[in-house]
């Protein structure tokens, strides 16, 4: 959590990637199977697959929304309509976790550290 007059430690890709992957690696341990394709995997090979993504039938990311309005981060973090916090019964992430992840999208969902 960041501190008042802290900036933030920018958020990439692998971090991003890893905290999806890592939610659904606890979620198969927890509930011994497989998630059903499509409503609670949340697998993506790179942010341009996750940027086309879509999540019970909405886009994961919409361009120019911001990051906590995002139908990934609000899933991620709380029922939004009918469809309750994902991956479904969990385990979830932290709110920090969804922070990271919504501060990357408002960043412009960065690969990596600029070149240089």
């Amino acid at each position: 959590m960041t501190q008042p007059n802290e900036t933030p430690e920018p958020v990439y890709w692998p971090r991003v990637k890893y905290l999806l992957e890592d939610v659904m690696e606890r979620w198969k341990e927890r509930w011994g199977r497989e998630p059903y394709p499509g409503i609670h995997e949340y697998y993506w090979e790179t942010p341009q697959e996750l940027s086309v993504a879509v999540l019970n039938g909405f886009r994961a990311i919409e361009p120019g929304v911001p990051g906590w309005e995002t139908h990934l981060v609000r899933s991620l973090f709380r029922n939004v309509g009918t469809f309750g916090k994902m991956p479904l019964r969990g385990p979830f992430l932290s709110r920090a976790e969804c922070e990271e992840i919504a501060r990357w999208i408002d960043d412009g969902m960065p690969e990596g550290p600029p070149e240089g």
